[in-house]
């Protein structure tokens, strides 16, 4: 899997056809976020400005290329890939001119959940993954409450090897200024080496704290692992390998 070192922010709504309603995301936003929107849209297209952040809307009349395959990484929607495949246009969201990677996250997570409420919409095509619409709607809710919905900004992959045992990567640290992890051959269930990955993903976040080679995490001596860097097994690169 290749990685999109890209800073602007974007992703895709899959749709049943070749329309959207720029007047009603302009109330949903108003509605969900208070985020009132002054610009006029164009007829395929909806710029607008949330501060000093641009934001672009275009609406695109074919298939995103790659968000059948991304359907197959959604672990929690097995349709999803049989749903992008039936999609017959897009909206393109892009979230540009904004240094700040939390304020970035933000800003694409509030814009593109109040997009995928409109009755066309397929999911959220976000490589690596597509994401089922309501799933990617309650966990942007948690930005009422300052907190952050993790799962929509970097993706948790798992995937068993020819041992049997699990394995689970990040995609999407970087854009945080982080490297990208990994859990190689892990002896731990599905479950619990998902969570442990979310754990660490949410702590670096929303601490804005780093792992460096050498060190070891956990929550006490009997359940610390060491962490340290080598290539890849999931992309091109490097990432922090975790002994969980």
């Amino acid at each position: 899997m290749e990685k999109n070192n890209a800073k602007i922010l974007a992703g895709c709504v899959l749709l049943k056809d070749y329309t959207y309603d720029w007047d009603m995301l302009r109330m949903q936003l108003f509605d969900d976020w208070k985020m009132e929107i002054t610009e006029e849209a164009e007829e395929f297209s909806f710029q607008f400005a949330v501060g000093d952040v641009h934001i672009a809307c275009m609406l695109v009349p074919a298939p995103k290329q790659g968000a059948e395959e991304a359907g197959t990484r959604n672990y929690e929607w097995p349709e999803a890939s049989k749903a992008a495949a039936g999609h017959v246009g897009h909206v393109e969201i892009g979230v540009m001119d904004c240094e700040n990677p939390l304020q970035r996250h933000v800003l694409f997570t509030m814009i593109a959940s109040s997009m995928l409420k409109q009755d066309n919409v397929i999911g959220l095509y976000q490589y690596p993954v597509v994401y089922r619409p309501q799933t990617y709607i309650e966990a942007a809710q948690v930005l009422a409450r300052d907190e952050f919905p993790i799962t929509c900004w970097v993706y948790i992959g798992l995937y068993q090897d020819e041992e049997g045992l699990w394995n689970s990567y990040t995609y999407g640290m970087e854009d945080f200024d982080r490297e990208e992890m990994e859990i190689l051959h892990s002896q731990e269930g599905l479950i619990s080496l998902y969570q442990f990955m979310v754990q660490i993903v949410t702590y670096l976040i929303s601490e804005n704290d780093t792992l460096e080679p050498g060190q070891r995490i956990g929550s006490d001596a009997q359940h610390s692992y060491e962490v340290t860097r080598s290539k890849a097994a999931a992309f091109d690169g490097e990432t922090l390998k975790i002994a969980f």
